[in-house]
């Protein structure tokens, strides 16, 4: 076994020959000898890795010719496209060149450096980019390279076993009624009518934006609508709900999408900017339209909805989930009592003087 040091581009690196199994194996481009060494010891003591690696593969595939790979066949028809589009812009710019092989080799190496570098940048929206959306974007990486090992492109997926995520604080964020009306009134058209869907069903942004007018049953008075996770659901319709659609099918029911893009007939892609700016014009500051769900759940369970009820309607498989919302529920409450005390100063309790027997 040989450890050598060589210049690359300036830069010292370590390069190791040695021979495993009968296999010479040469690698170079180590930063320290300490890596080299530990690339020789995973070499000897890891039987998947030492076959990996081994093993001469003529195919060496980038990661960013697999991304195009997977977004055709894994992607295209999900309803997430556009939103898996947008994850994996930014795993390309960072694994674009990086070959496949290379994940199992560094994996932990290259995921760290790629939290770091994405936690320092910079969203769309002006503001550092958050835990949840890089939690978003290493699920779909992980993902990926389950269908690069079933497709054999790797030996297995290092990642499978490996907490890459972080831990997320759920988030129950919730509008005034007043607030919410002023959202209405002060938006423009097809932007209201989207934002009076949400509010009235709960139902998620990419279900609202695909919905076609087969879904919509106005004799009945119900949509049907699939969740994410591939489950059919009836949302009953209410009656804002009922006369909005009723005018919206007079005007458009000729289209297939109940929101289709006047352009392309096509639904449309994401209504960010409007969405913005309509937040900006009003001065709403860290209120997602996704939110716009939250609160049709807690107003909901306010007006005497049952849990099981809003478990339904919103499509989540455990009512787990769903109990959030009876959580902010009761937090609000609580504010409103503690914002109006009467009878004490600060708060402060009075002792009541004992009533005089006899």
């Amino acid at each position: 076994m040989k450890y050598k040091k060589y210049n690359e581009n300036g830069n010292t690196r370590w390069k190791v020959d040695l021979t495993v199994d009968g296999k010479r194996c040469r690698r170079k481009g180590f930063k320290t000898k300490h890596e080299a060494q530990d690339f020789v010891v995973k070499l000897k003591n890891d039987k998947r890795f030492r076959k990996f690696f081994l093993e001469k593969k003529k195919d060496r595939k980038l990661f960013k010719d697999f991304a195009e790979e997977y977004l055709i066949h894994h992607s295209q028809h999900k309803k997430s496209f556009q939103s898996e589009c947008c994850l994996m812009k930014h795993l390309v710019e960072f694994f674009g060149n990086v070959e496949l092989k290379q994940f199992t080799l560094d994996a932990m190496k290259l995921v760290n450096e790629y939290k770091q570098i994405r936690l320092n940048s910079t969203s769309v929206r002006g503001t550092k980019v958050s835990k949840t959306t890089l939690n978003r974007e290493l699920a779909l990486l992980k993902h990926m390279l389950s269908i690069a090992e079933e497709n054999g492109l790797i030996e297995f997926n290092p990642l499978l076993n490996k907490r890459i995520m972080y831990k997320e604080q759920h988030r129950e964020n919730v509008l005034s009624q007043d607030v919410l009306q002023t959202l209405v009134d002060s938006a423009d058209s097809p932007l209201k009518e989207i934002i009076m869907v949400a509010l009235n069903t709960g139902m998620r942004k990419s279900e609202i934006l695909n919905l076609e007018w087969g879904q919509v049953n106005l004799d009945k008075k119900f949509i049907t609508t699939e969740s994410k996770t591939g489950m059919i659901r009836t949302i009953p319709m209410n009656k804002v709900l009922f006369n909005l659609l009723s005018q919206l099918s007079l005007k458009w029911g000729n289209r297939r999408y109940v929101f289709a893009n006047p352009k392309t007939r096509k639904p449309f892609t994401d209504i960010k900017t409007a969405w913005y700016g309509l937040l900006r014009r009003l001065s709403i500051e860290d209120f997602r339209f996704h939110d716009l769900r939250h609160c049709f759940a807690t107003y909901a369970l306010m007006n005497g909805a049952d849990l099981v009820s809003i478990k339904e309607i919103l499509g989540h498989t455990d009512i787990r989930t769903t109990s959030r919302y009876a959580k902010a529920l009761k937090e609000m409450k609580q504010k409103a009592v503690d914002g109006f005390q009467i009878g004490a100063n600060d708060g402060e309790v009075i002792e009541m003087p004992m009533a005089q027997e006899g």
